[in-house]
């Protein structure tokens, strides 16, 4: 009797991926299947049972969808035979391939056919063949390897240029219509960006901020890119529309690309064959400033991340945060803690006093207590204080400013520079000579070390004093931008009134009380301060006296 020929039960295997490297035009789902049901056609011996493809997966792995239903068909006997267009649609992983071929799929008794690499596990040259798949899956391994090294290039090329590369982008932006890498502006999300960071300045907590949109019935970050057009998924969405959350509302205001720093290359895969993505230490972060326009400005930012780090919140009986402006800037002045505010009910009036949280928790200290009606009168004149010694100096130094450069030059600074360069080039060239004197025979070793070593740390004192000068002649200089703005925020509250919540996160960093009713307001830009205070206080003897009695 004839011997029955013995038909495969086949599946066909297709994939397409563009991070590894795949050519869409030659290498698309529907070539690869049209190429495998010819082959299907010419051979007798093979009969399609199904078709698996893994449409936009990589081949570095065999974690893909299709390829695992495959699989299982293969172990339950459904199908005995795989078909591919190539080597490289099966696998780009030359350990993991090679596991397959040579001792799973054979373990199995399945049969696998790669058409363009001519390779067919039944055939008579497959073991003449089987020498070389090794080297191929290499290739194949080592390209999808180039191709990771050159995108992962590309795109942090784009990213230290200040180029967008995220697929989402944050809330408050959009992408450029005309350059996808460029975020502009969205005018409805940013204008919530913006109302954020203010009802936070004018004292409403993170939650309570939230609860607010949600009232007002303003769309969550989420709900807004669904109603933009954008097809995003989340495992996080609980009910059928998102609402804002403590945590959307948290992160807004704590995202510094809403004064225009783009922060990327926070989160990312170990390697080409490892797809765990992975949180990256702060410092492999690439952050470009002014990479486009900011909602916010760095002052108000940097106000609000101070007190997103100090904790608001007051907690226990009888306490009460509400129209509370102190919250977060007050601290006990030897225990360091925040103090609480306590309200006492006495007819028909409410009382506040602040205490300190420590001794409230039992946990030692003293009460350190301050009326509210004190402690706002105290921080008021602190404050007018402060702005009136600012405005004073400020006068001072513009009189400076306005003077002619001629004028100038009474401060010494240009001098004393031009004089301390000249030592220093002289000396120098006295430590040079010195040499000559040693090859001429004028000079035995032990003189030429003593004469090098003083010229040396003469150098070295005189250069120390030109840069002390040099950082001294740049402090005088207040035309300087940046203190200008600080200046200018003192300035607009030259006639203070009540001492709200926005004031003190314009002026004030924190409050200090202590024992007696003492308080200590410690102001924002101090070292700017002191250093326009130094400043005067060491050349107001060269200024003109009319200066001087401004």
């Amino acid at each position: 009797m004839p011997k029955t020929k013995t038909v495969y039960r086949t599946a066909i295997y297709a994939r397409l991926s563009r991070d590894d490297g795949d050519k869409a035009e030659s290498n698309s789902i529907a070539s690869q299947k049209a190429l495998c049901e010819e082959y299907i056609t010419k051979h007798s011996d093979l009969e399609l049972v199904e078709t698996f493809v893994d449409d936009g997966y990589s081949g570095v792995d065999f974690e893909r969808p299709a390829f695992r239903k495959m699989e299982e068909a293969l172990r339950n006997g459904r199908v005995n035979a795989v078909l591919c267009k190539d080597l490289s649609r099966f696998s780009r992983n030359y350990i993991d391939g090679g596991r397959y071929l040579e001792k799973i799929f054979p373990l199995l008794g399945v049969r696998f056919i790669a058409i363009n690499d001519s390779y067919d596990t039944l055939t008579e040259n497959h073991q003449s063949n089987s020498f070389l798949v090794p080297f191929k899956n290499l290739i194949n391994d080592t390209y999808c390897k180039d191709i990771s090294v050159k995108i992962r290039t590309n795109l942090d090329v784009k990213r230290r240029k200040g180029e967008y590369v995220g697929s989402y982008t944050p809330y408050g932006y959009r992408k450029d219509p005309e350059d996808k890498n460029r975020l502009i502006v969205d005018e409805e999300a940013g204008g919530i960006v913006r109302q954020i960071f203010s009802l936070y300045k004018d004292g409403m907590s993170v939650g309570q901020i939230a609860d607010h949109l949600n009232e007002l019935g303003i769309q969550s970050p989420m709900e807004h890119k669904i109603k933009s057009g954008i097809n995003f998924e989340t495992g996080f969405k609980t009910r059928e529309a998102a609402k804002w959350s403590y945590t959307a509302v948290r992160r807004i205001l704590a995202n510094e690309v809403y004064i225009g720093i783009l922060a990327q290359g926070k989160r990312g895969t170990p390697n080409y064959k490892v797809h765990v993505v992975q949180n990256r230490d702060e410092s492999d972060w690439i952050r470009v400033e002014d990479a486009h326009e900011a909602l916010i400005t760095y002052d108000d930012f940097m106000s609000v991340r101070t007190l997103l780090g100090r904790d608001t919140r007051v907690a226990g009986a009888g306490t009460d945060t509400e129209g509370n402006p102190f919250s977060g800037f007050l601290f006990c002045g030897d225990c360091g803690q925040p103090m609480i505010r306590k309200v006492v009910p006495a007819k028909n009036k409410k009382y506040y006093y602040f205490v300190c949280s420590t001794h409230k928790r039992h946990e030692g200290c003293s009460p350190h207590s301050i009326s509210a009606v004190e402690l706002e009168r105290a921080v008021r004149n602190a404050i007018a204080a402060q702005v009136q010694n600012v405005l004073d100096i400020s006068k001072t130094l513009d009189y400076i400013e306005k003077l002619p450069s001629s004028n100038r030059l009474v401060l010494g600074y240009e001098a004393q520079i031009t004089k301390l360069e000249e030592e220093i080039e002289y000396l120098s060239k006295m430590k040079l000579r010195i040499y000559e004197d040693l090859t001429d025979g004028l000079l035995d070793k032990q003189e030429y070390a003593d004469f090098r070593q003083q010229y040396r740390a003469q150098i070295e004192d005189k250069s120390a004093a030109l840069d002390r000068i040099k950082r001294e002649k740049k402090d005088a200089l207040v035309s300087d931008d940046t203190e200008k703005v600080w200046v200018a925020l003192f300035r607009q509250h030259e006639n203070i009134g009540e001492v709200n919540r926005r004031v003190l996160m314009a002026l004030v960093d924190k409050i200090l009380i202590y024992e007696g009713h003492a308080l200590e307001v410690v102001f924002r830009y101090g070292d700017e301060y002191r250093r326009m205070s130094e400043f005067v206080e060491r050349h107001g003897d060269l200024l003109p006296q009319k200066a001087q009695e401004v």
